[in-house]
């Protein structure tokens, strides 16, 4: 691992209610764009809180509930193998072998099928059908945008797929993709709960960046008095480093995270956090703080301000959807550019394509593509994506005399392929790296399945750096 150096209404909600944000920040959101080299924090605010307006309410059932399919076609399957196994081949049949053969490659094929599907749990042994019947009923789709409510965040939480806290792995050695964790989600994230679990347990919510269900007890209902007060707080704080310990009357009650902004009222000097009362609704708390640790939100970029960020972040463990409070790669890069004003998207690809500035690098050779990243790329301003991962450039260095793009990025592993042998390099967190993790830093041979040889394009953030800074000390970890 490497560091880096650097010197009065009612608490009943109106559903009926569909408020502009644009009267609180002067933002059209259709006009909300990136300017490149300057972030308003107007902007960010805008988005940050667009999903209180419940004209912007998504209504896609299909792309909301992406993770129904997997859990029907489990049930479906296997209530055609039982159809199946009732109705086996007769034995009169003249062409008996043969249809027992196929009946038996039937049979082999949905068991295969039903078992991809099910995966395995937290025991490392197959999930049970029993278990996604019981998903389904209780993801209470009924009542699915029946009584939308603002809301809010209270406590920093898991955002699910389906409305349970177990895990879905694809298999025994597919740790730690969970493939039913969505995303982490910080206190005082607004939201939108478009209804509950059968249970009650879980709310599901549209978050700013993300859909997905969300432990009861980690969100609060906003009633209308207190989503205009919110709404007209002016003045923000950002962490200036990472898990900042926030108390209130000498007990622990949350950790301020890089990417996490907090409301601060400037004639106290207090930041306000939120937490639930009784009748589920969501109350302000002014708290103390470290003033040297925050900054005034949004930061002027430049690249010494990012690298500090990024210092703060590296050697971090990986989280795959926020696992665990981690992050994963794009979680890393929206993190890091948000303190800036820079709203960037949870998804890597759609990251990839924020501002419509997305050069396409797929066609070239791997050379090709170092080049033009070195060439055209902004140390600490620019993201490069290649399908499932994001990374963040940070320069460039002279290895043994040929020049080598910088990266930082949150990554489990890469697996290239060297010797015509499938190679796994473990990397498990947040690490700065070159493209060639698996190959050598002294040739230009292609080594296949590597970063560099997978990279599909370069999106700048920033038109320039605002401020240079030297890499050349920087230790690279691969």
């Amino acid at each position: 691992m490497m560091t880096i150096n650097f010197s009065n209404d009612s608490k009943a909600t109106n559903t009926q209610q569909n408020n502009s944000l644009e009267s609180f920040y002067g933002v059209s959101s259709d006009k909300m764009k990136m300017q490149q080299n300057f972030a308003t924090k107007e902007e960010y605010l805008a988005k940050f809180y667009a999903v209180w307006d419940f004209s912007q309410i998504n209504t896609d059932k299909n792309a909301i509930f992406y993770i129904i399919p997997s859990l029907q076609n489990a049930i479906s399957y296997n209530k055609e193998l039982q159809e199946l196994k009732r109705n086996p081949p007769k034995k009169n049949n003249k062409n008996y072998k043969k249809a027992e053969q196929i009946y038996l490659n039937k049979i082999a094929n949905l068991e295969k099928k039903i078992e991809s599907l099910l995966g395995v749990g937290e025991n490392l042994l197959p999930n049970k059908l029993e278990e996604f019947s019981t998903l389904l009923e209780n993801m209470n789709l009924g009542a699915f945008l029946q009584n939308p409510q603002p809301a809010i965040i209270v406590r920093a939480t898991a955002v699910r797929a389906v409305p349970t806290h177990k895990p879905r792995y694809k298999n025994k050695g597919d740790f730690p993709f969970d493939r039913w964790q969505n995303s982490f989600i910080f206190e005082g994230t607004p939201a939108m709960i478009t209804h509950f679990s059968t249970d009650g347990r879980y709310a599901h919510i549209q978050s700013p960046f993300v859909y997905g269900w969300v432990d009861t007890r980690s969100i609060a209902l906003v009633d209308n008095s207190m989503r205009n007060k919110i709404l007209r707080i002016d003045d923000y704080k950002i962490p200036n480093k990472d898990f900042i310990p926030i108390r209130h009357e000498n007990q622990w009650i949350l950790d301020a995270r890089i990417g996490q902004i907090f409301p601060y009222d400037k004639r106290k000097n207090k930041l306000l956090t939120f937490y639930k009362d009784t009748d589920n609704y969501a109350q302000i708390r002014e708290v103390n703080f470290d003033l040297y640790l925050f900054s005034d939100f949004p930061i002027p970029f430049s690249a010494q301000k990012m690298s500090h960020l990024i210092d703060m972040m590296l050697g971090q463990k990986y989280g795959w959807g926020g696992i665990f409070g981690n992050r994963d790669c794009s979680a890393f890069t929206r993190d890091s550019f948000a303190g800036f004003g820079v709203f960037l998207p949870r998804n890597s690809a759609a990251q990839a394509q924020y501002g419509g500035n997305f050069v396409d690098l797929s066609k070239m050779s791997e050379h090709d593509k170092e080049a033009y990243i070195i060439a055209n790329g902004i140390p600490f301003g620019s993201i490069i994506w290649l399908k499932g991962h994001i990374m963040l450039y940070i320069g460039h260095t002279n290895i043994g005399g040929i020049n080598r793009a910088i990266v930082a990025h949150s990554a489990w592993g890469v697996n290239p392929v060297i010797n015509n042998k499938k190679e796994k390099i473990l990397l498990g967190g947040v690490k700065i790296t070159t493209l060639h993790v698996g190959g050598s830093f002294t040739s230009n041979t292609e080594v296949k399945n590597s970063l560099l040889s997978r990279i599909r394009g370069i999106t700048n953030i920033y038109t320039e750096s605002n401020g240079q800074y030297d890499i050349s000390q920087l230790q690279i970890s691969y």
